[in-house]
């Protein structure tokens, strides 16, 4: 009954900006133009690769990314019900996680921390599977010799033995190009479970060479797309030169602030990691405290490399990366899968009140199960996302839906296309996606662009200035959040608003048709009345 009511109203959320920008990034490159050089972006191109994978086969509408980005969760639950499952059922974590996930915010769904969670899962289920092996019965091809072979070892063994490090290493490294983040948990994992594995130390390194060959593997194809689609050298300028600045500036966006409003958006879910992670490191360091005990060879891979993985995930995302939603979504669904696998001594009824407690405070502060958001159910299924709907299942503030539909109505009535306009905010990025056209400039949005790369001004303000095409789209609210520029607003004094929707005004250069033609036309309604 969940699932009936639920999916068709998170089918039909809006896109987050995120999301949209991927979009316009992956339309441009498979129209022929280049990442990085036609289009800013200071991240790894992974998730514009699935981008360009998935909208080949599914089409550009926002209700079919959205439906794979649940089929991805369904693909996560799936590999932790695998890993956590130890003869008992795991359908209060599936469920669990899943409220968890379809009562956030957009901005927590279709991204990249979330989407790298489920090869980073693969390979950790290909680890513990490797780590159930805890002998040398199994040699890997570098460590066989024909004085040591062993007639036991079948030929199918033996390629499992390459094979499945190898593939571990290639999950990894498909991660790693989604977000190189993913590096930490992997040398935990990795690392964890060599330390602790009963092999030889010659085994110990033929698999660090299979694994890291693997992630080579994963590296290449990369690279020569990077390469043949000419991206290589402007990649190598946005990673050494720009996305310094890009980190920096993300560091000084932080604030106790920040932080504080992104633990109210949680409640009550932040309470999974006071639980999960004493019973993480619980798991983790029992082996160490039971390293000469008989009762060191019962402890279950799974249990461990779960706790390792979920405690390196949650880390780095603290640690490393940024007060956003999004960012910290992967480490409460692990966390959730830790509370799980993990033994309990507590009563069956009390592990009950406390799991259906969580669930109800999370449903709770959140409009998703409210019978005004449930309206909107039979709508979801008739029409499909229209702007409207956007509008009201929206969770956040930006963009308003209604009004950039209306933007997007005049500028496709105007014949604007590719090269023919500058967006100067973030989330009005969402025109390019519905108009399916490339900005004026590589400066996608020239506003966050102008703050986050700072020594780049000065370019960005004289490419804007001289290319930005027929129409720049401003959006009030958003505007006066961001630092203010006297050399950008220098730009838009020399033109005039020509349309407006709410917030949103859209402005030509005062000799373009669109605007003779509405002056004009002012003036001719002026005289008539």
């Amino acid at each position: 009954m969940t699932t009936v009511l639920v999916v068709p109203l998170f089918v039909c959320m809006p896109l987050n900006s995120d999301t949209a920008l991927f979009d316009v990034q992956a339309r441009m490159a498979m129209n022929g133009g280049v990442l990085y050089r036609d289009i800013v972006e200071p991240n790894l191109p992974g998730i514009v690769w699935i981008h360009m994978a998935l909208r080949s086969i599914v089409g550009w509408s926002s209700e079919a990314i959205r439906a794979v980005d649940l089929l991805i969760l369904l693909g996560i639950l799936a590999i932790l019900c695998r890993i956590v499952s130890n003869d008992r059922p795991c359908w209060l974590m599936v469920f669990t996680a899943a409220v968890f996930y379809a009562t956030r915010n957009e901005w927590c769904h279709c991204q990249r921390d979330t989407w790298m969670l489920l090869p980073a899962l693969l390979a950790l289920l290909i680890r513990i599977r490797r780590s159930h092996e805890r002998d040398d019965q199994t040699p890997l091809v570098s460590t066989v010799s024909t004085a040591d072979y062993d007639h036991r070892v079948t030929s199918d063994a033996l390629v499992r033995s390459v094979a499945m490090p190898l593939l571990e290493g290639v999950l990894w490294g498909i991660a790693f190009w989604i977000k190189p983040h993913i590096a930490i948990p992997a040398v935990a994992v990795f690392g964890y479970s060599c330390l602790t594995n009963r092999v030889s130390g010659r085994r110990k390194l033929a698999e660090i060479g299979l694994v890291l060959a693997g992630g080579c593997l994963a590296a290449l194809p990369g690279i020569v797309w990077l390469a043949t689609s000419g991206a290589w050298a402007p990649f190598w300028e946005m990673m050494t030169e720009w996305n310094p600045e890009y980190l920096a500036a993300g560091r000084q966006r932080q604030s106790i602030d920040r932080w504080w409003m992104m633990a109210v958006r949680f409640h009550p879910w932040w309470i999974v990691h006071i639980v999960a992670v004493p019973l993480a490191a619980k798991n983790v360091m029992q082996r160490f405290q039971n390293k000469t005990s008989a009762n060191n060879a019962n402890i279950l891979p799974s249990t461990e490399l779960l706790g390792v993985l979920y405690l390196s995930w949650t880390a780095q995302s603290l640690l490393l990366q940024h007060a956003m939603d999004y960012i910290h979504v992967p480490a409460i669904l692990l966390g959730i899968a830790v509370v799980s696998a993990s033994p309990w001594t507590l009563p069956v009824e009390f592990r009950r009140i406390a799991a259906g407690s969580l669930l109800l405070v999370g449903v709770a502060v959140v409009p998703t199960f409210r019978p005004g958001y449930l309206s909107n159910w039979n709508a979801c299924l008739r029409h499909g996302s229209t702007s409207e709907l956007r509008e009201r299942l929206s969770h956040g503030n930006f963009p308003h839906w209604t009004d950039i539909a209306a933007v997007a109505g005049f500028l496709s009535k105007h014949d604007a296309s590719d090269k023919d306009l500058t967006c100067m905010n973030v989330h009005s990025v969402h025109l390019f996606r519905e108009l399916g056209i490339s900005p004026a400039t590589r400066y996608w949005s020239v506003g966050i662009l102008h703050e986050l790369f700072p020594s780049h001004r000065s370019e960005i303000q004289d490419t804007v200035r001289n290319q930005h095409g027929r129409f720049i789209v401003v959006e009030n609210d958003e505007s006066e959040l961001a630092e203010r520029c006297a050399a950008l607003d220098d730009i838009l004094n020399g033109m005039t608003t020509v349309f407006q929707s709410g917030t949103y005004r859209v402005l030509a250069e005062r000799d373009d048709t669109v605007a003779t033609s509405i002056t004009a036309r002012t003036k001719t309604q002026g005289r008539l009345n």
